[in-house]
C-alpha cells in the first residue's frame, strides 16, 4: 500500500508540536521507513532521540545518509544518537569505543559544514564531553594502559607548531578514544587557496622509538609521523568505509612498528592484502617525503634533540606493490606520474604487471568482470587457472614444499578426485599461480606453455583456453555481445570442462617433453655410449610425457615378462666439491626423480648384469643420510638406479646393494 506522505507528515507534525513523541515512535515501528521523505524521517529521528530510542534514531538517520551528507543538522543528530548509544553500553564493551569514535567523527563533520554558531558550540561541547569520557576511561584503565607511550606537553607543542608552519592550521582534531600502546590523534588541515585539499596528519606515532637497524641513529630515524592528502570533495568525518578508510589506515600503519617490532622509513611499502574499501582497488601504501610543501616539512626537531620524520602515505594498487618489491622505490616513482592527492580511481601505472614467479593472477581476470559488468561471479576468474593447477597436480608436477603444505589435497587429486580448486587458489594462494608450486619439470613446461612471449607458437595455454570455450559454445555464441570477448570465464566449471581443457594440455606437454628431452640429453649421448659398452646393453632415454618414474616402472614390468633385468641409469658429470662420495651420491639420489637435472635412461640387461661387478674390489658407501635417500627410490622407479659419474679421464659406477648401501667402483675396477 502506497504511503500518503502529505497526510502522514501532517499527523507527525501535529504530534511533534504537542510533544507527543511516544506516538511518533510507535507509529514509526509500523511504517515502511524507506518509503518516507526526509522531512518525515527527520521528525521521527528527533522523536526517537527525545524518547531515548537512540538505536532506532541511528537506523532512521542511516536511511538519509546518502541524501543529507552535506547537512550539518543531520550529522549533529547522528553524532548525538551515537553518543547516547555508546553511553548505554558497558564501559568494558569493546564496541563502546568504536561507537564513541564514530560519534566524534559525526560532530567534527558537522563543525566542518559551517553550521550556525549555536550548533557549532553545541557540537564542540559534545566533542569536549567525549574527550572527557576518553580521559575518564583512561583513568579507569590506567593499569591496562600503563605501557602507553606518549609525547610530553613540550613535544606536542613542538609538533603542533611544525604542522601549523608547514601544513596549515588544524581547526579539527580527531582524538583517539582508546589508546593501548600509543595515543594517535589525527589532525585535520582543511583546504586552502595554496593547498586545495585536506591533509590528515598523525600525532602520537613518534612517541614510540622504532627498532631501527644498528647502522642507523635512533635520534635521526627512530621517530615518525604520517600524513595523507585527500581531495577537497572528500567527506571528512563520514563514518562509512568508503570515506573513513584513510583515518583507519593512518592509525594501523602508526602501530605497525610496535606490533611487528620493526621500523618505517622512506620507500617502505605496506601491503593491506585487500582493497581499503569496496569502491576502490587501492590496497597498499608507499611512504615518501611530503610533497607540495616547503623545505623543512619532512622533519621536526623535538626539545630533546630527537628528530620526528614526516612521511606521506601514497596508496598503491596490487601490481604497483609487486613492481616496487621486484624493482625498487625509485623505479616505481619514475613510472608514477600521478598526483599525491588520493584518487580512488586513478590510473594503475603497473596495470598487467605480475611479480616475479607469478604465472597467472585471478585479479587480472576479475578486473574484466568488474569493468565490463559481466553477469558472472568473481570466482570464475580462477576457472582456467584452477584447471591448469589441477592437471599439474594430477601429473606430479608439484614440488615437495607444495606437497608438504597441502598433502591431503594433493593425495585426493592423485587418487582421481576432481576438486574445485578455485577457492583454494583465491584464499590459500592469494589468487595467484606461481612457480613456487611447481617442480622443475612443471616449471619448465609452464614457462614454455603459459608464457606470453610464446603466444605465437602452436602451443599457448591462454589461446587454448579460448579455443576450448569456442568449441563448447560454438563460434557464433562465442563471439556474441553477451560474452564481451570473455567467453572463457562463462564455461561451466565441472569435470567435463576439465576433460576438455586437459586434451589441449596433454598435447602441449607431449610436444614439450619430446623437444626438451632431445635438447637436454644431446650432451649426454657420448656418456650413454660408454654405459652401453660397460654393461653390454642398449640404453634408451625417456621420451614418455609422464617422466622418468613412469618409464622406469614400465621397463620393470616389461622385463618381468621377458626374463631380463631392468636397469635405470642416472648419468652425471663429476664436479669439483668438498662433499664426500657418500654425500655426493645422497644428493644425486635425492634429486633423481626430477627429469632434466640428470640424464636418465633405461635398459634391459641380462639377469646377472650387476652381480658380475659385485665381486670386484669396491668401496662400500653407507650412511643414515644415504639410507634415507634410498628409501623411496624403489617405490618411484621400481628398481634402485645405477649412478654413472663421468669425469674427463674416467668413469665411476655406483651400484645399488642391500640395506641401502651402494658399491663405488672407480676407473679400472670396472
Amino acid at each position: 500500500m502506497r504511503i500518503d506522505n502529505r497526510e502522514l507528515l501532517k499527523q507527525l507534525k501535529e504530534w511533534s508540536d504537542n510533544d507527543e513523541n511516544a506516538k511518533i515512535v510507535s507509529a514509526a515501528r509500523l511504517l515502511p521507513l524507506s518509503e518516507l521523505d526526509d522531512e518525515a524521517l527527520t521528525i521521527i529521528a528527533d522523536a526517537c532521540i527525545e524518547e531515548k530510542e537512540y538505536k532506532k534514531a541511528v537506523t532512521v538517520l542511516e536511511i538519509q545518509r546518502e541524501r543529507l551528507d552535506g547537512d550539518y543538522h543531520w550529522h549533529f543528530r547522528m553524532g548525538m544518537a551515537l553518543y547516547f548509544v555508546a553511553l548505554g553500553s558497558k564501559p568494558d564493551d569493546e564496541k563502546r569505543n568504536d561507537i564513541l569514535e564514530k560519534a566524534q567523527v559525526s560532530f567534527a563533520r558537522c563543525m566542518n559544514l559551517n553550521p550556525p554558531e549555536n550548533v557549532l558550540n553545541e557540537a564542540g561541547n559534545f566533542l569536549d564531553i567525549i574527550e572527557a569520557e576518553r580521559e575518564e576511561n583512561d583513568d579507569e584503565n590506567e593499569e591496562d594502559q600503563s605501557e602507553c607511550e606518549l609525547y610530553d606537553e613540550e613535544e606536542i607543542y613542538a609538533l603542533e607548531d611544525h604542522i601549523e608552519e608547514y601544513f596549515g592550521e588544524f581547526p579539527t582534531i580527531f582524538h583517539e578514544i582508546y589508546s593501548p600502546d600509543i595515543h594517535c590523534d589525527i589532525y585535520i588541515v582543511p583546504p586552502t587557496e595554496k593547498r586545495d585539499y585536506y591533509t590528515l596528519i598523525t600525532v602520537g606515532m613518534g612517541a614510540h622509538i622504532m627498532d631501527v637497524p644498528e647502522e642507523l641513529s635512533e635520534e635521526e630515524n627512530g621517530r615518525a609521523e604520517l600524513l595523507i592528502c585527500l581531495p577537497k570533495s572528500w567527506k571528512i568525518g563520514e563514518n562509512s568505509d568508503e570515506w573513513f578508510w584513510p583515518i583507519s589506515l593512518l592509525k594501523n600503519i602508526s602501530r605497525l612498528p610496535i606490533h611487528s617490532k620493526t621500523w618505517l622509513g622512506w620507500g617502505h611499502s605496506i601491503d593491506n592484502k585487500e582493497p581499503f574499501a569496496d569502491n576502490t582497488k587501492l590496497c597498499g601504501t608507499l611512504l615518501v617525503y611530503p610533497e607540495d610543501v616547503d623545505d623543512g616539512a619532512e622533519a621536526c626537531k623535538l626539545p630533546n634533540g630527537d628528530k620526528v620524520n614526516f612521511f606521506e602515505v601514497i596508496p598503491l594498487y596490487r601490481e604497483e606493490i609487486d613492481f616496487k618489491i621486484d624493482h625498487d622505490t625509485h623505479t616505481l616513482l619514475e613510472k608514477m606520474n600521478v598526483s599525491h592527492i588520493v584518487d580512488i580511481n586513478r590510473e594503475n601505472v603497473c596495470r598487467g604487471y605480475m611479480k616475479e614467479g607469478v604465472i597467472d593472477s585471478a585479479y587480472i581476470h576479475s578486473k574484466k568482470i568488474f569493468d565490463k559488468k559481466l553477469p558472472i561471479k568473481e570466482i570464475n576468474s580462477c576457472n582456467h587457472i584452477a584447471m591448469f593447477l589441477h592437471w599439474c597436480i594430477e601429473h606430479g608436477l608439484y614440488n615437495e614444499y607444495f606437497f608438504s603444505d597441502h598433502e591431503d589435497l594433493v593425495k585426493r587429486i592423485i587418487d582421481g578426485e576432481f576438486i574445485d580448486l578455485r577457492s583454494f587458489i583465491m584464499h590459500n594462494l592469494n589468487g595467484e599461480l606461481t612457480t613456487s608450486c611447481l617442480s622443475f619439470l612443471g616449471f619448465m613446461f609452464t614457462r614454455r606453455y603459459y608464457d606470453w612471449h610464446n603466444r605465437f607458437d602452436d602451443c599457448f595455454y591462454p589461446r587454448d583456453v579460448d579455443k576450448c570455450a569456442e568449441d563448447y559454445f560454438g563460434t557464433e555464441k562465442y563471439n556474441s555481445e553477451e560474452f564481451q570477448d570473455e567467453a572463457y570465464m562463462f564455461a561451466p566449471f565441472d569435470r567435463e570442462y576439465y576433460n576438455r581443457i586437459s586434451e589441449y594440455i596433454y598435447k602441449a606437454y607431449d610436444i614439450f617433453f619430446r623437444e626438451y628431452t632431445d635438447y637436454n640429453y644431446k650432451d649426454s649421448l657420448p656418456l650413454v655410449k660408454k654405459a652401453e659398452k660397460i654393461f653390454g646393453c642398449k640404453c634408451e632415454f625417456i621420451k614418455n610425457q609422464y617422466g622418468a618414474c613412469y618409464e622406469s616402472r614400465r621397463n620393470v614390468r616389461v622385463c618381468k615378462k621377458t626374463g631380463e633385468y631392468p636397469v635405470t641409469f642416472i648419468i652425471t658429470k663429476k664436479q669439483d666439491s668438498n662433499e664426500t662420495e657418500t654425500q655426493r651420491l645422497a644428493r644425486i639420489l635425492d634429486s633423481c626423480e626430477e627429469p632434466f637435472l640428470y640424464a636418465i635412461s633405461m635398459a634391459k640387461a641380462a639377469e646377472n648384469i650387476l652381480e658380475k661387478f659385485y665381486n670386484k674390489e669396491a668401496v662400500v658407501l653407507r650412511s643414515e643420510e644415504l639410507k634415507e635417500s634410498c628409501r623411496d627410490l624403489k617405490k618411484h622407479f621400481g628398481v634402485k638406479p645405477v649412478v654413472l659419474e663421468f669425469s674427463e679421464k674416467s668413469v665411476n659406477v655406483m651400484l645399488p646393494s642391500k640395506n641401502g648401501e651402494y658399491l663405488l667402483l672407480k676407473g679400472k675396477q670396472i
